[in-house]
């Protein structure tokens, strides 16, 4: 059976003037069919900061529940003794004990990755209501402005696609975590944010192959695949297409994404397109190394200026400008009302290497 996919990417950054902060409506959107367990865990995070932490923290609502947790919005309140700012956070709590591995693992690993700018903040909050507990929660900054599956599901109204210059930049943040990429990666979209590892994974063998990297590199093809074709649906059939591939030349390569293959999608940027479909080609060995699909990636970032698409002429070529960009953004991301969406799909190979 089909799940939500475990490993989430978030919009980040700060809200512009103007925009819909969904942050504070989080709590309204509890509703009578939520899973009992995330209630009650809920429940009991709300009586531990009302037994003897009201002036420091306030509860505020379920973000979203999983198969073995939930993930809870909570306020630290501004304070003067001691000096604390207000600020949002997530409570990440376990449903039983029996689930106690995962959690410490996700730590481990959101501990071993802290500072990477793509990647959602492990907190401390003091005082910790948590730390006697037997079970104890993930606390972790606040990354507001929805997912990408959010978006996907917006852009399903509109009559046009995402931009290929937005799309890149899309394909940057999921790449690598590099704050100041070349070309820009955030001077006309808002930052991604990978914000639950709780069915990431390890390579075994990191020095002996690169089995992690290339299924990464598959997984991150597929959630490209999505943004174009605003398809969530997470395993599609293969097929056989006839594209450049990695060393000069061209063959025919089994492909996941071959849904986005020509004459489809007549909007997409060619050298996008024929990334993606390399990206999730069957064959382990069909896809491209990390550094070869960078400098490639790296290359059309700085060619596909708003001037290239306009002089090929392509259907939506009005929207490859940074002020449409940042006009469609504003609205998809900041503008925009709560939805219904209710994720991507994923098989059994959540997670990432």
């Amino acid at each position: 059976m089909a799940q939500n996919i475990s490993v989430k990417w978030n919009f980040g950054g700060p809200t512009p003037p103007g925009g819909r902060r969904r942050r504070r409506n989080v709590h309204r959107q509890m509703t009578l069919d939520v899973d009992p367990r995330a209630a009650r865990e809920a429940e009991r995070v709300r009586r531990y900061f009302d037994d003897g932490y009201t002036s420091y923290y306030k509860y505020l609502g379920i973000i979203e529940t999983g198969r073995w947790g939930v993930a809870l919005l909570c306020r630290q309140k501004k304070r003067e003794k001691p000096d604390r700012e207000e600020r949002w956070f997530v409570v990440k709590r376990i449903f039983d004990e029996l689930m106690q591995d995962k959690l410490h693992k996700e730590i481990k690993i959101l501990k071993r990755l802290r500072g990477a700018p793509h990647i959602v903040q492990v907190l401390a909050i003091d005082p910790d209501p948590f730390e006697a507990l037997s079970r104890g929660a993930l606390i972790m900054e606040y990354v507001e402005n929805g997912t990408v599956g959010d978006i996907i599901y917006r852009m399903k109204e509109q009559v046009y696609p995402l931009p290929n210059r937005l799309l890149l930049r899309f394909f940057v943040c999921l790449l690598i975590g590099d704050p100041s990429p070349p070309g820009g990666e955030h001077d006309i979209v808002p930052i991604l944010k990978l914000i639950d590892f709780g069915e990431a994974l390890y390579d075994p063998n990191p020095y002996v192959t690169d089995m992690g990297v290339k299924t990464n590199i598959f997984h991150i093809g597929r959630l490209m695949r999505m943004l174009i074709s605003l398809d969530t649906t997470w395993e599609l059939p293969p097929g056989e297409v006839t594209m450049p591939v990695q060393g000069g030349g061209e063959r025919a390569i089994s492909t996941a994404s071959a849904s986005i293959a020509k004459p489809n999608h007549p909007n997409l940027d060619d050298g996008l397109r024929n990334l993606v479909m390399l990206c999730t080609a069957v064959k382990v060995e069909d896809r491209p190394s990390l550094d070869w699909l960078w400098d490639t990636l790296m290359n059309l970032i700085f060619t596909r200026t708003p001037a290239y698409y306009a002089q090929r002429n392509l259907p939506w070529a009005k929207l490859e400008e940074d002020g449409a960009i940042q006009d469609l953004i504003h609205y998809i991301v900041y503008h925009y009302g709560s939805t219904n969406d209710v994720g991507i799909e994923a098989g059994e190979m959540d997670g990432i290497e």
